[in-house]
């Protein structure tokens, strides 16, 4: 049975896996909270060291971490190939697991760790940090409520900057896709978290020879995700020559309103027709701008991407995940969201080479 936790309980947190850019970023934010101690770090990397000197830690074997008592989280951040295998490994040892997304290669990885999580009970959540911005909440009420009517169609765009789709993070050797597959993932879930699962889905994945490196995969991506209801269009951009997500959106077309929504910054626009109880106009709201940058630069232990500086989203997404697991809360991000992803971009990359042929989502 899972272990209670009470307000004054104190947490005992652990890495498996460093490798990934996000790391430090949530170790921080996880040092940064009240009555919780970090216990360690491993991985068969040698950046283990330089991670561990920087930020304070132990390296330990991923035995010692298992088997200590003492360790009720552990954050799950290797490479894709092994996200699934240790954060199964960690749910089986009795501990709670953030696993960075998207927790595995395949939607078999995600299945595996949906059955360990119904059988442990343990609770498992996937970082999709960017779920935690207060516009992509607003936009979850505005959607809940009906304020903008019937929305018949959704537009979702993001994309990659700073050249990291030629990167080796973005090129892992087994992985489905490239920079739309590890970053255009985090649009998926919030299209899954706002409208939930498609029934079909449609999508050109393309890779231009001779425009940019050739050793980069996907270029550039556009998908339909069919809905009963509503259609849904995502296009992703893997060159995007804005420093880091300003251009990211999705905008929700309803039948007395309009929802547009941006995670970082955060911001909003929304209009009402006058018809349906709310005044005729625009609201705009800006949470802030940068005043810390998503990421600030390479380090020893982050030596191809830049690690993540701006420390609010792993803040809000530590933060839920603790409160979860002191009150006994369902995951904010559960095993099953990771699972649909994996599913809905196993369809995309199909349909692609079916050159767009629609794919039928059980």
């Amino acid at each position: 049975m899972p272990q209670k936790f009470n307000e004054d309980s104190k947490l005992g947190v652990a890495c498996l896996g460093i490798t990934h850019p996000h790391t430090s970023g949530r170790v921080k934010a996880f040092q940064r909270m009240p009555n919780v101690e970090f216990l360690g770090a491993y991985d068969d990397s040698p950046l283990l060291e330089p991670f561990v000197d920087a930020l304070g830690l132990q390296a330990r074997s991923k035995a010692e971490i298992l088997s200590d008592p003492n360790v009720h989280i552990v954050l799950v951040h290797p490479k894709s190939y092994l996200m699934a295998d240790w954060a199964i490994e960690a749910l089986e040892a009795g501990k709670a697991v953030l696993c960075e997304k998207p927790a595995g290669r395949r939607s078999e990885d995600t299945s595996r760790i949906v059955e360990v999580v119904v059988r442990t009970g343990n609770l498992f959540q996937v970082g999709y940090c960017w779920r935690f911005s207060p516009s992509v909440e607003r936009m979850q009420q505005v959607l809940q409520s009906g304020e903008i009517g019937k929305v018949l169609q959704v537009r979702a765009h993001a994309g990659c900057s700073h050249d990291e789709a030629d990167t080796n993070h973005m090129k892992q050797s087994g992985d489905l896709g490239g920079a739309f597959y590890v970053i255009g993932c985090h649009t998926i879930d919030r299209i899954l978290l706002h409208f939930g699962m498609p029934k079909s889905v449609n999508a050109r994945i393309s890779k231009f020879q001779g425009q940019m490196s050739d050793s980069a995969r996907e270029d550039a991506a556009a998908a339909v995700l069919n809905y009963d209801d509503k259609v849904v269009t995502i296009d992703f951009m893997s060159w995007d020559p804005m420093p880091w997500t300003e251009s990211w959106d999705i905008t929700a077309y309803g039948t007395h309103g309009v929802m547009h929504s941006t995670p970082m910054p955060a911001s909003y626009k929304l209009y009402h027709d006058g018809k349906i109880g709310h005044a005729q106009g625009w609201t705009h709201w800006n949470e802030t701008s940068f005043p810390e940058v998503w990421a600030v630069r390479k380090t020893v232990y982050s030596p191809e991407i830049a690690e993540i500086g701006n420390p609010v989203y792993f803040d809000r997404e530590a933060a839920a995940f603790v409160k979860s697991l002191r009150e006994g809360l369902p995951s904010q991000v559960p095993a099953s969201q990771a699972h649909n992803i994996n599913v809905i971009l196993e369809a995309l990359f199909k349909s692609s080479e079916l050159r767009g042929q629609e794919i039928p989502l059980s």
